[in-house]
């Protein structure tokens, strides 16, 4: 039987991620780092907590929601790429952490839950599954209602001069082509879908090549 696009573009993105767990994703570890702080600066995590880690990827942010939430707290780490969560599980082996678990699973098909999670975070992760909309709604089912997700994320709009215009187009298919990239609008479908979204930049802005914002449902 054929594939459909959906599922090409699914296994492009595992065969993206499950490469760059093992390459690249270490760099972009530690760039993630002062992002996960400033995303826990927005989502002003309690202990006690249930947070989800939406593109949890090799565990990077695993320990600061733990720390946030602490032993009566818990987080449940998801991704798509088996390499990306074999890296993940050792990093939850090594600190041994009773209420962090792993997930394998689509964001844009699998259930994340029904209204369990106080706060989920998506960094980098929604823009790279093939149905942005149905990983959005996934993501804000899965959310207690006053629940609130913190999103950062390519945006990719074509705007701007005729240079900038035709390096975003640029950028938008090499995305498509290593990982998946579906061309949606990552902040539209979250407006669509959330109570408020508001921008998480200090600038107030959403961005238009990277967007930044928190969502509540």
């Amino acid at each position: 039987m054929m594939a459909t696009t959906y599922e090409r573009r699914l296994r492009r993105g595992r065969r993206c991620w499950d490469l760059a767990s093992a390459t690249y994703y270490r760099g972009l570890e530690r760039m993630l780092a002062p992002l996960n702080e400033l995303a826990l600066k927005h989502l002003e995590l309690e202990p006690g907590e249930r947070v989800i880690d939406i593109g949890c990827g090799t565990g990077a942010g695993l320990a600061v929601w733990r720390d946030a939430v602490g032993p009566d707290g818990s987080v449940l780490g998801v991704d798509y790429s088996p390499r990306m969560l074999t890296r993940a599980q050792r990093v939850t082996e090594a600190h041994g952490w009773p209420n962090v678990r792993l997930q394998r699973a689509d964001i844009a098909r699998d259930s994340l839950g029904d209204n369990e999670f106080d706060a989920a975070v998506a960094l980098s992760s929604l823009s790279a599954t093939p149905d942005v909309r149905a990983a959005v709604e996934i993501a804000h089912a899965a959310l207690r209602p006053g629940g609130r997700i913190l999103v950062f994320d390519m945006r990719l709009i074509v705007t701007g001069h005729v240079f900038k215009r035709a390096a975003i187009r640029l950028g938008r298919a090499t995305y498509r082509a290593t990982a998946g990239f579906a061309g949606a609008d990552v902040i539209h479908e979250l407006q669509r879908t959330f109570a408020t979204v508001a921008p998480a930049f200090p600038s107030g802005e959403f961005g238009t090549t990277i967007s930044f914002a928190l969502a509540i449902k």
